[in-house]
């Protein structure tokens, strides 16, 4: 495992890691930390030298499944039933531990309800867990307090609305969440797609973590697209995406106390590189006043294929700025 310094690619600390098992490993960052967790237990290194700080392994039945970070480091801890009888899900409960970055202590425990088949974390501070009881996607949201314990419970409506976590590459990444961003005490959804006579649209609600209840509802309007990005202090970005393609996309800003929307940038796509919008294999990111998308997994180009190149990352500025770059 190795840490790279971003500004100038200078590797700043490498150590050997063997998980065992041929199991997989993933890793969050949080606080000066670096923590990893592949199944049989998690460890975790000081940021700045690569020291390590604790190590946690599996005991009994029970194994760190997953860890999510950002503001505040949580684990995801699943345990199976001794009887073997028991098939997949079915005999696994779950615990979300709160750590303590530099010291690897539980600061608190919440016991998920027995008969969740699935649990991601689209936020560790304020805690937010998507739930998927059964066999049909994810049901419900838990926001949790700064002790853990539930306080709020927000209900998807069997499909309405769509908590979208991403587990394609790595079932152990439970913190990849990219359309459920959580901010200003509220968390944001999107609505499945409609069809009113021919003109496709949607909205976003946002719902408020203390309450469950909703705040405000941003409609895209007919022939159009909206899809939550990220939050931007208090406020939500989204991207404005035309069905109809006549209409250029656009990152707009959502503003969740007065329910106006402003724009930040309007841009369009190469044809080939359309499909970076598809929030399931691609990643987008809002970062110093430009808009990233860039590929999860890089799968190509064949021969077959008869492509000599494919999109992996696409980088758009201001009309101000020096043209967009993209890789290939």
């Amino acid at each position: 495992m190795a840490f790279v310094d971003l500004d100038d690619g200078r590797k700043v600390w490498e150590h050997p890691f063997t998980p065992g098992g041929g199991a997989t490993p993933s890793v969050t960052l949080t606080r000066a930390t670096v923590a990893v967790t592949w199944g049989g237990g998690s460890q975790a290194y000081d940021m700045d030298e690569g020291r390590r700080l604790w190590r946690t392994k599996a005991t009994g039945t029970c194994r760190d499944s997953g860890a999510a970070g950002g503001r505040a480091l949580l684990v995801l801890v699943s345990c199976s039933r001794k009887d073997t009888s028991a098939t997949s899900w079915e005999g696994t409960t779950y615990q979300v531990r709160k750590v303590a970055p530099d010291t690897g202590r539980t600061l608190w425990t919440y016991a998920v309800a027995s008969g969740v088949r699935e649990i991601k974390v689209p936020s560790s501070e304020p805690a937010v867990l998507a739930v998927a009881a059964g066999d049909t996607g994810f049901t419900e949201l838990l926001s949790l307090d700064d002790r853990g314990r539930n306080r709020a419970t927000i209900r998807l409506e069997s499909g309405q609305y769509l908590g979208e976590c991403t587990d394609a590459l790595d079932y152990r990444v439970i913190d990849d969440c990219p359309t459920i961003p959580v901010g200003g005490g509220q968390v944001f959804l999107r609505s499945k797609e409609h069809d009113d006579g021919g003109h496709p649209n949607n909205w976003i609600i946002g719902f408020d973590l203390a309450t469950g209840k909703t705040v405000k509802k941003f409609d895209s309007g007919p022939n159009e697209l909206l899809h939550p990005v990220q939050m931007s202090g208090d406020r939500l970005l989204a991207l404005r995406e035309s069905s109809d393609r006549i209409s250029p996309m656009a990152l707009v800003d959502l503003d969740p106390k007065t329910g106006a929307e402003t724009p930040y940038l309007y841009f369009g796509l190469p044809l080939e590189a359309e499909s970076f919008t598809l929030t399931e294999s691609n990643d987008i990111l809002v970062h110093d006043g430009r808009l990233f998308f860039g590929a999860k997994e890089a799968v190509g180009p064949t021969a077959k294929d008869g492509k000599a190149w494919i999109w992996l990352a696409l980088g758009i500025g201001s009309a101000a700025e020096k043209p967009a770059s993209a890789a290939r």
